[in-house]
């Protein structure tokens, strides 16, 4: 579970950058934020599946309204505690 001082974090990197969020399926604006993380895996071949490796670290957020999920990377919002990778560096959001 997250903290409620992450959550906040989150929030507010994601209003700093979008304002108002409006569903691009149903026009509403009323999202839930995911209690947890995604991590989606990055391949250098799409048949392979590989456990571990590099990752997008990410948050979710679900519309209310019609269930359309929306992804964002922790990365691009600043969000990436003590990360210090190369791709990081490189402000792409990719994890090692």
């Amino acid at each position: 579970m997250m903290t409620e001082e992450k959550k906040r974090q989150i929030a507010d990197a994601l209003s700093k950058r979008l304002g108002n969020i409006v569903c691009p399926m149903c026009h509403q604006s009323q999202y839930t934020l995911v209690d947890g993380y995604v991590s989606e895996p990055v391949r250098d071949d799409y048949k392979k599946v590989i456990l571990g490796g590099r990752v997008i670290p990410s948050v979710m957020l679900v519309c209310n309204h019609c269930g359309h999920i929306d992804r964002f990377a922790l990365g691009v919002l600043g969000l990436m505690e003590n990360e210090n990778t190369e791709h990081n560096k490189e402000g792409n959001g990719i994890h090692d």
